[in-house]
């Protein structure tokens, strides 16, 4: 008995010692892992690093190449001003602080430059409050066309286009213009977007196309959690209301307070994430 004892308790030492030495060679290979991730992410840090130099070195270069065709239409004291406040550089920071170099290194280039041509051309209209402001609209609408085709509807005709059996079958004016969308690759525009966006939101009756859209953010929730969430929608909603991207825009009535009310929609100062633009370009994001 005294022999079987000896032998159970010098198994039970020598399981003891295998379990301890097994955690003490998990503990050195956590340890390893541990370092090996502090040295990825330091490269990726460093990697980072040089992408925002990078990215900020190209919005500067877009800044100066827009400027130096828009200071053209300045008067004499708002050139000086715009060179004495450095309102090219304010600018690049301000563009790329707010989107950062991750974002922008997947945003069209178009929508950039937009964004600067706008921010440039704003400048120029606080300068001077009675001037024409439509440019500035115009810019901000071309980067939100452009946004709309490249992270919505280029995905939402292919997804039409791969199930083949979509057709027009109403005669409606909405379902037309989808039709068109799809089949001869026109955009869709602010306006038909919105409009989609509420007949779904409203749950009303849907046509084919229109409920092909439906279906397709159904199956692409990253998107659809963009387009109906609730300061998106209210945002997109002020904006469409206010008809400064089409009926106001066409017979050129757009006042200073109309302008600078539609920017805080769109861009809102380069202070809040919840802007419409950059909701749009955050789609990719989720999408990467």
């Amino acid at each position: 008995m005294s022999l079987f004892l000896c032998l159970f308790f010098l198994y039970v030492i020598i399981l003891v010692v295998n379990i301890f030495l097994k955690n003490i060679l998990n503990i050195e290979k956590l340890k390893l892992e541990i370092n090996d991730l502090k040295h990825k992410n330091i490269e990726l840090n460093r990697k980072l690093s040089i992408a925002k130099l990078w990215m900020e070195k190209e919005v500067r270069e877009q800044v100066k190449k827009i400027s130096k065709r828009k200071i053209s239409s300045m008067t004499c004291r708002t050139k000086d001003r715009f060179f004495a406040e450095n309102v090219e550089e304010m600018i690049t920071k301000t563009v790329s602080d707010f989107f950062g170099e991750i974002l922008l290194l997947n945003t069209p280039t178009s929508v950039v430059n937009n964004i600067i041509s706008a921010e440039v051309g704003y400048f120029n209209l606080r300068e001077n409050p009675s001037a024409d402001w439509l440019g500035v609209i115009t810019s901000y609408h071309k980067a939100l066309d452009v946004l709309i085709e490249s992270e919505i509807t280029k995905w939402f005709r292919k997804f039409v286009l791969k199930s083949k059996n979509i057709k027009l079958r109403q005669n409606d004016l909405l379902e037309k213009s989808l039709n068109s969308v799809v089949n001869k690759w026109y955009i869709l525009s602010v306006w038909r977007l919105y409009h989609l966006i509420k007949l779904i939101k409203n749950d009303d009756k849907l046509y084919d196309f229109w409920k092909a859209f439906k279906q397709y953010l159904e199956k692409y929730t990253y998107i659809s959690d963009i387009l109906f969430d609730k300061e998106f929608y209210n945002n997109f909603s002020k904006l469409i209301n206010s008809e400064i991207l089409w009926k106001k825009r066409h017979v050129w009535k757009i006042s200073f307070v109309e302008a600078r009310e539609a920017r805080r929609y769109l861009i809102w100062d380069f202070k809040n994430t919840d802007s419409l633009i950059y909701k749009l370009i955050e789609i990719w994001k989720i999408d990467y």
